[in-house]
């Protein structure tokens, strides 16, 4: 029997929490109300859950009255019309859905979930580096922000994320259980062409900061070995058991690709202009709505980078730990949201964040 491969890309305002024995990682997208406010009182700009596909063919609920929506909002420089024709050849033969109380699962693989840790550097004292040195230590699942070091008296998430029964109330947009692939860091935050260690610090950029300081991950992937010449992608709603859409992926040249993204609107920037240093990441501030014991708004730390960087604080080239090579991302190029080029993560720092199991 022949295989492919999936690959998932997760980005925005998206928590992983594993289970106990690291077997299963649930994926939470967070939601965001459009009332949303801030610690600064300036109200949060609404994200959008969604999911793309790029695949040869596609069979099922494929094609969707959210398509205009969805090509709008990944396209916003464009005319509708251009932005449908851009949208669907991203997708080539594959489908898009806007995602809300959505349960998501796989059906077709069949290989353990393998977390990539093990491979981040360490200093002569055992201590982990805070940036890493090689493309192979950046694929260490660590750099996704650790919200039990950031916070510890968060104690961590909340059981109800990744029970079966819908997770109350409506901090959560979709989940997906992932159970099998290579679950690795596919990108990390990028400042001024650098991978920074990333500061943690009050919304309003006042002190006492984390201890916790490293880069970040702003996007992850898994890469998983399919049997067959098919994968399934299954929806079921929070609240309704009976309300499920499907959609069954063919590979194209050997590949699936996925993307999970949690993204608030932005515009392309400019391609030729100078790349703008990012602003702190303000979203994060919702991934305290997800904790068993949230602190006041004020005193929810966020990434930002270092008001006076010390001499002393590591620094490499962001090019050097992410080269263009087999696992670039044909559907990642086509929406514009390549880590290599400019997009969301240009203007400002917003990490996804994991807990410890």
């Amino acid at each position: 029997m022949t295989d492919f491969v999936l690959r998932i890309f997760f980005s925005g305002l998206i928590a992983f929490v594993p289970n106990s024995n690291g077997t299963e990682m649930n994926v939470v997208l967070a939601n965001t109300p459009h009332e949303y406010t801030l610690a600064d009182g300036n109200t949060l700009p609404h994200h959008h859950p969604i999911l793309l596909a790029r695949a040869a063919s596609c069979e099922g609920m494929c094609i969707t009255d959210a398509q205009a929506e969805i090509a709008g909002f990944l396209f916003s420089n464009k005319t509708a019309s251009q932005a449908q024709t851009s949208l669907n050849h991203a997708l080539q033969g594959g489908g898009a859905w806007a995602l809300a109380g959505s349960d998501l699962s796989l059906a077709g693989p069949v290989e353990p979930l393998a977390i990539r840790t093990g491979v981040r550097g360490r200093d002569d004292n055992g201590a982990l580096l805070p940036v890493p040195r090689t493309a192979a230590e950046r694929e260490d699942f660590t750099w996704v922000a650790d919200m039990s070091e950031i916070a510890p008296a968060t104690n961590g998430f909340k059981d109800s994320l990744t029970l079966p029964e819908a997770p109350p109330g409506c901090t959560v947009a979709a989940r997906l259980k992932l159970r099998n692939g290579k679950l690795f860091t596919y990108s990390l935050v990028k400042i001024d062409s650098k991978a920074l260690p990333v500061h943690f610090r009050q919304p309003s950029g006042d002190a006492p900061e984390a201890p916790y300081t490293q880069a970040v991950a702003s996007w992850v992937a898994v890469e998983i070995h399919v049997p067959g010449d098919s994968v399934d992608i299954v929806e079921q709603s929070f609240n309704d058991s009976s309300k499920q859409r499907a959609m069954k992926l063919h590979p194209v040249n050997g590949v699936v690709e996925i993307a999970l993204l949690n993204l608030p609107p932005y515009e392309a920037p400019d391609p030729a202009a100078p790349a703008p240093t990012p602003a702190p990441g303000q979203h994060f501030q919702v991934f305290y709505d997800l904790v068993k014991r949230p602190p006041a708004y004020t005193a929810r730390l966020v990434p930002d980078r270092a008001l006076t960087p010390s001499a002393s604080e590591p620094q490499v080239d962001w090019s050097s730990l992410h080269p263009k090579d087999a696992s670039s991302s044909e559907l990642l190029e086509q929406l514009g949201l390549n880590p290599r080029g400019k997009g969301p993560y240009d203007l400002a720092i917003c990490p996804m964040v994991r807990s410890t199991p």
